[in-house]
């Protein structure tokens, strides 16, 4: 897409010693910045690259090819290639046909007998349910251990619930390299707080703080290693996972300790709305809240990892509510009751709207120049955007849609079927990839997919 060019003073500034940030005149985003803010200086010595996972759980309506509803409102296209028409559903993304693929036929053949409201948890893994651990590394987590240490947060979990959830109905993507579910954040005010909020005391109060908790797991460590002699088998693979989380714990004390010296930027937070309630005041303004904080986390070079689970698999959680703000019933209902009349249009409309809020954040990231490379920051950045079921329980065709990545050899502009033999785990290894993680391979993978390669 074109880098949106506006004149200068339509656009704003974000100024350091050595770097100047461009932010495009977007009416949400107005004097987003103060004038004293500061850009983080620990940058690569090669331009950033990221990585964006927006996750929305129940599947997508997809009419069969006898129903009315089938020409205007399946969520996939109809015709393969650059020819593709979208439907009714996705046409808000029409801008970025040229800056996106979307994808069918993939799926993780390890979970394709599982419960279904879980797949959330192992939409970005792939790992087999019934292994011992339960899960295994996320995509996102192979990334952040690359690349986390250029920026001050290697990653970012966000999620409309909060939490992990519970192992059924997770409010996570992120699983660490033991396989233990990585807590999400899950309102604006927070995720603020944690990327932009100043942090209270003195640096000596902080580096005090730090040492206590460095004790207390100081002081834990000899009565576990004396613990593990007397464990039997199975329970010493559980006592290893709690010590793998014990080393990531101090490795995320050494890291913060690490940037004490290096000022956060200075956002000013009443440029968004941190305090908006998703039923109370509408699920529009939370979600685009949560876009307008990932783009900022980008631009800022806050992190260049982020997951955002908009829409979870949990019938009773708040996305679940979403649906009502357009006069529609629960999104598990809609789900549900695609066979009663305009069930399929009903749903579709929730996949419209749900596309619609994608389409703002693309725009967003379209008209961001990127200030630490060429292009903007769409350029620079693979957002995967999908979910881990295709109709109602129905975990096989996940509905995939990539976007981004002009600059880091992504190719664009095409609606593509794959085989079902081809696992989802292919596309987390080629965008890992891409981004320059060095591996070859991920999960259960079986080589990239050339097809989105120039």
């Amino acid at each position: 897409m074109k880098i949106n060019k506006q004149r200068p003073e339509r656009r704003l500034f974000l100024k350091s010693a050595g770097s100047s940030l461009l932010l495009p005149a977007l009416p949400s985003l107005g004097g987003l910045f103060s004038s004293s803010a500061i850009a983080s200086p620990a940058k690569s010595a090669t331009p950033p690259k990221r990585l964006c996972f927006v996750f929305f759980g129940m599947g997508v309506s997809l009419p069969p090819e006898d129903h009315i509803a089938h020409k205007d409102w399946n969520w996939f296209p109809h015709e393969l290639g650059r020819d593709y028409k979208l439907t009714k559903t996705l046409s808000s993304l029409a801008p970025f046909r040229e800056d996106m693929s979307i994808l069918s036929g993939l799926s993780h053949p390890r979970t394709r007998t599982m419960y279904s409201h879980s797949t959330g948890g192992y939409f970005l893994s792939g790992a087999d349910p019934e292994s011992p651990g339960g899960n295994s590394i996320s995509a996102d987590q192979v990334y952040a251990a690359y690349e986390g240490a250029n920026t001050r947060y290697p990653y970012m979990m966000m999620s409309t619930e909060g939490g992990v959830g519970d192992f059924r109905e997770p409010n996570t993507m992120s699983y660490s390299s033991s396989g233990q579910p990585i807590p999400s954040i899950g309102t604006p005010r927070a995720v603020f707080n944690e990327m932009f909020g100043v942090q209270e005391g003195n640096r000596a109060s902080i580096e005090r703080a730090y040492g206590r908790d460095r004790s207390i797991l100081d002081a834990v460590s000899p009565d576990i290693n004396r613990l593990d002699k007397t464990l039997a088998h199975e329970d010493k693979a559980r006592l290893d996972q709690y010590l793998t989380a014990i080393r990531e714990m101090e490795a995320r004390i050494d890291r913060a300790q690490d940037w004490l010296d290096v000022p956060k930027p200075n956002v000013a937070e009443d440029q968004f709305k941190l305090d908006i309630d998703p039923i109370q005041d509408g699920p529009t303004g939370f979600i685009d809240a949560m876009y307008q904080l990932i783009t900022t986390a980008f631009l800022t070079d806050s992190t260049r990892m982020v997951n955002f689970l908009k829409v979870n698999e949990s019938p009773g959680g708040l996305a679940g509510r979403f649906p009502e703000a357009l006069g529609l019933p629960g999104h598990h209902s809609l789900s549900h009751e695609f066979n009663e009349e305009g069930g399929y249009e009903r749903w579709a409309q929730y996949d419209a709207y749900l596309a619609e809020r994608l389409s703002g954040f693309l725009t967003q990231l379209s008209e961001t120049d990127d200030p630490y490379a060429e292009g903007s920051l769409l350029d620079n950045t693979l957002v995967l955007y999908g979910s881990g079921t295709s109709t109602v329980h129905n975990t096989r065709n996940f509905p995939l849609i990539l976007a981004g990545g002009k600059n880091m050899g992504i190719k664009h502009g095409e609606f593509h079927r794959f085989d079902e033999s081809v696992p989802m785990s292919n596309l987390l290894l080629t965008l890992l990839q891409q981004t320059g993680t060095p591996i070859e391979s991920f999960s259960d993978s079986t080589a990239n997919i050339s097809e989105l390669l120039v």
